[in-house]
């Protein structure tokens, strides 16, 4: 007997189990469906809309900020040898890099250096050819770099024309 009034009570307790879970999954819906159809959950989600907006900006700003300090920086300076005979000055190179992101990616070269940032990783740097012109770099105009490292790229371009 005690078997199986056993018996009897597992399916009615699997049937209670069933029926909470059910009742637990639609009443939080049925929460956030009344709380959305209320005047007041509606002007709350106006005034949450405004603040969302807020934060979204001052959320996009500082991603930004977080996205450029967690950059590496490359500093690129050109150097012009003319000779006696060439007339070009660093300005009239133009300088590529080819990286993850890098700002900005094409610059006119000058002496005093640019501050470009790159996302870690690979990188190279390029100069635009001209006639009668070779351009050497050094080591650390390609390579890879971490987000948080500084390195240097001196590029020499030198005026090569037999005369």
């Amino acid at each position: 007997m005690k078997f199986i009034s056993k018996l009897l009570v597992l399916p009615l307790i699997s049937i209670l189990m069933a029926s909470l879970v059910t009742l637990s999954c639609f009443g939080s819906e049925l929460d956030s469906k009344l709380k959305n159809n209320t005047p007041y959950g509606a002007h709350l989600n106006i005034t949450n809309q405004s603040d969302l907006e807020s934060k979204r900006s001052t959320n996009n700003l500082s991603s930004t900020l977080t996205t450029e300090q967690n950059k590496g920086v490359l500093i690129v300076k050109v150097t012009t040898l003319n000779g006696e005979h060439g007339m070009n000055t660093s300005s009239d190179f133009t300088v590529n890099i080819h990286a993850n992101g890098p700002v900005p990616d094409i610059f006119k070269g000058n002496t005093s250096g640019t501050v470009v940032r790159l996302s870690m990783g690979m990188y190279s740097v390029t100069t635009s050819s001209t006639p009668h012109y070779n351009s050497s770099f050094s080591n650390d105009c390609n390579g890879g770099i971490m987000k948080v490292e500084t390195k240097y790229c001196n590029i020499v371009i030198a005026y090569s024309k037999s005369e």
